[in-house]
């Protein structure tokens, strides 16, 4: 199974996770989650992210493009095969990486994930005229 991980400024990865327990039924004590609320928190990430590795591989759900989380988790894994880093989680990304984790290599869920977070972003009101 691949292990999953939430990175996120402020309290985002948490909220994320618990809403999407209330979705559907799994175990949160399998997904890690960090924040990045203060530079006591961004100091310790690196060795936090580190220790919650998964060995089947790991993949890293990040809230910004370029921000402090994002950076941090891409240096510190930059150099492992085993660890994909995605930015921009929304809670459809989230739900697609719970439910295919135990189903799907690093990559195939990976890209899953990439793909269902895309078709979850819509400007509804134009869909609907």
């Amino acid at each position: 199974m691949v292990k999953i991980i939430l990175v996120s400024h402020g309290t985002l990865a948490q909220a994320l996770l618990e809403t999407a327990a209330k979705i559907g039924s799994f175990d949160t004590s399998t997904i890690d989650t960090f924040s990045v609320s203060d530079k006591g928190s961004l100091e310790a990430l690196p060795q936090n992210l580190l220790k919650a590795l998964g060995k089947q591989g790991t993949l890293i759900l990040v809230d910004t493009l370029g921000g402090s989380s994002c950076n941090t988790a891409v240096q510190t894994t930059q150099t492992f095969d085993n660890v994909k880093v995605l930015c921009g989680v929304n809670l459809n990304m989230l739900l697609a990486a719970i439910n295919n984790r135990d189903k799907m290599d690093l990559v195939s869920l990976a890209d899953k994930v990439l793909q269902d977070g895309r078709k979850s972003l819509v400007d509804i009101s134009e869909r609907l005229k």
